[in-house]
């Protein structure tokens, strides 16, 4: 049904025949999940180009309509017999994955075919989300909420962030996900002002510090992402002035998520809060982004004029920085409805104080 759904986009655009590069798309158009395929679509067939390393496991899951071509010496050759079978002078290209060298190398052995930009129309497909594949999101980020609550019984002077860091992928893994999202960050005391800091083997957590905690898992193919900010024993005034301020941000964006509402739009309801009280030039990301397939995919969630659509999975993560004292960051998950929104996840965002 996706492949088909996104021949007819293709027909739209005049971009047939498509050759598909990104192993994440070709997962969400045909179930298969190996690490190295390529896929051709054409108008009523397309062709599946893999090695014999998955000869097998591709031919028993590939849908109807789908053709598997085996690579018996390099993909040039094997994509050279798929042209021949369809006629074509111009093949078209997903651009956002496409490696130059590949490009140059498809250039050279492909002569008398035409290379030419076809969009990234599955990167867009993939905004909008299924009720199965909201189901999912739903299941791993329950699971994110659980990790959160289990982080609390923990979370002392004493641990480390690594130690922290490795609670959660044996929590993940120990029910039910193959892996976290993407490498936790666990930030205690200063480390909290860095929004992407490195979580580091030896910093020990101490009273009277900020933690902040951001993480996701990997269930069924789909990914979580949240973020709480914890505090041990005791909250500096600093730090407890812009939590609050963060958030009433967090809550006003979250709440004003529903369809037609746009990106730019969503930013701002967010950014204003964080500027009028002051700490605009702290707040420099932007305020999500989507989440499914990928942790990071469309739409992303900053000044732009993408309305929103029903069944669109985004974080909403405003955080302030203070560099030299420590940061707040909030993120939920939330998925737009027909007349709103639905939050994910649902661990308390009042102010925590461990211990």
């Amino acid at each position: 049904m996706r492949l088909k759904k996104l021949v007819g986009v293709l027909k739209k655009h005049g971009t047939l025949p498509y050759l598909v590069t990104d192993l994440t798309n070709i997962r969400y158009l045909t179930g298969y999940a190996g690490t190295y395929a390529y896929l051709v679509i054409d108008r009523d067939r397309s062709w599946f180009i893999s090695d014999t390393r998955y000869e097998e496991y591709a031919r028993s899951i590939l849908p109807k309509g789908v053709e598997f071509v085996l690579q018996k010496t390099d993909f040039y050759e094997a994509l050279k017999d798929v042209v021949k079978a369809i006629g074509c002078r111009e093949l078209f290209l997903e651009e956002h994955s496409l490696v130059f060298s590949v490009y140059r190398a498809m250039k050279a052995r492909l002569r008398g075919v035409r290379l030419s930009p076809g969009g990234d129309h599955a990167n867009t497909a993939r905004m909008v989300k299924d009720a199965g594949e909201i189901a999912i999101l739903r299941r791993a980020a329950r699971i994110t909420d659980a990790c959160v609550d289990h982080l609390k019984k923990l979370i002392r002077p004493g641990i480390t962030e690594w130690d922290i860091a490795v609670e959660i992928e044996h929590y993940y893994r120990a029910n039910g996900c193959r892996k976290s999202s993407f490498d936790s960050i666990v930030a205690a005391g200063h480390g909290s002002s860095m929004p992407h800091y490195a979580t580091a083997m030896t910093k020990k957590v101490k009273a009277g510090e900020v933690v902040l905690v951001d993480m996701g898992c990997e269930y069924q193919g789909y990914n979580s992402d949240l973020t709480r900010t914890m505090f041990v024993h005791s909250i500096d005034p600093a730090l407890e002035k812009i939590y609050r301020v963060v958030q009433r941000a967090q809550a006003a964006a979250v709440k004003a998520v529903r369809p037609g509402i746009t990106t730019g739009a969503l930013d701002a309801v967010a950014r204003d809060i964080i500027a009028a009280a002051g700490y605009g030039e702290q707040f420099g990301h932007s305020l999500g982004h989507g989440i499914g397939m990928e942790v990071h995919e469309l739409p992303a969630i900053r000044k732009g004029d993408l309305a929103l659509a029903k069944g669109m999975a985004i974080t909403i993560e405003p955080g302030i920085y203070l560099p030299g004292i420590g940061g707040v960051r909030i993120e939920d998950m939330v998925v737009v409805t027909a007349t709103g929104r639905e939050v994910l996840t649902k661990s308390s965002k009042e102010i925590i104080i461990l211990g």
